[in-house]
């Protein structure tokens, strides 16, 4: 991308944080074990008008252009602000997305603490997901960070977990969960290789008192597999497109009340 077009398109989404263009949709986690929900994921969205621009667009932007922290802090006080209201309905945990940069910083359970207060919650609703963008090269700045958010009382989940991902390592460290990426998920009914890596990972995060999540769940035959292996929550679009706050009781109650 030319500098002008992505210094333009920077300030563009700079303009976009502050004058209301990035919204929120949340997608809905389910217990596989017995449907009940359990998480939203916060996913940004941004209207830039005359169009809606897609996510694997501007958030690598956010990210070159230094403006990752302030979009999260947008996402993360709007989540508090539009999910705290609907806790004591829905009681459903929010997991943000963070790459590791912002992660490692030391003061991010401060600001965080900040946004989350405008919706009167605690860290323990509010999840980390490490997204996959950057390589981890220091595995002790890592480890720090991960035990410094538990001790904030975060939990952070490893994202996006691939068929021979070269960030195996880290399933070793103190995440809370791991996220089984749909390209895996996919795989499953037709790789036996792949089916053994998640039961693989399954008895690893048991063994440590952490979950497994499959993303990209988009169909009953898929929902069977990650549930027969063991897999403790599934996320995709069988169990709901990402919506609107406004739209989430509303989903709650017609999930709740499908059949098992």
């Amino acid at each position: 991308m030319p500098a002008s077009t992505l210094h333009g398109d920077a300030a563009a989404l700079a303009a976009g944080l502050t004058n209301g263009e990035v919204s929120v949709h949340y997608q809905p986690v389910v217990r596989l074990r017995d449907r009940k929900p359990v998480m939203v994921e916060a996913l940004a969205r941004w209207h830039r008008p005359p169009s809606l621009v897609s996510p694997s667009s501007f958030v690598p932007l956010a990210e070159s252009s230094g403006l990752v922290r302030a979009l999260s802090m947008v996402v993360a006080t709007q989540a508090a602000t539009e999910l705290g209201p609907l806790w004591q309905q829905l009681r459903l945990t929010i997991s943000v997305n963070l790459p590791l940069g912002q992660l490692l910083l030391p003061d991010l359970p401060a600001w965080l603490h900040r946004a989350l207060r405008v919706g009167g919650l605690h860290p323990g609703q509010v999840a980390l997901e490490l997204t996959e963008t950057t390589e981890v090269r220091d595995r002790s700045a890592l480890r720090r960070a991960l035990m410094r958010l538990r001790r904030a009382g975060h939990r952070v989940l490893l994202d996006d977990i691939v068929l021979h991902d070269e960030r195996d390592w880290l399933l070793g460290l103190p995440f809370g969960a791991f996220k089984l990426d749909r390209s895996l998920v996919e795989q499953l009914p037709r790789s036996a290789h792949a089916r053994r890596e998640v039961r693989r990972m399954v008895r690893m995060a048991e063994r440590g008192g952490r979950q497994v999540i499959a993303e990209g769940v988009s169909d009953q035959r898929l929902w069977q597999m990650v549930r027969s292996l063991g897999v403790h929550h599934a996320q995709g679009y069988l169990v709901s497109r990402p919506l609107p706050a406004a739209a989430l009781a509303a989903w709650h109650g017609q999930w709740r009340g499908g059949p098992a």
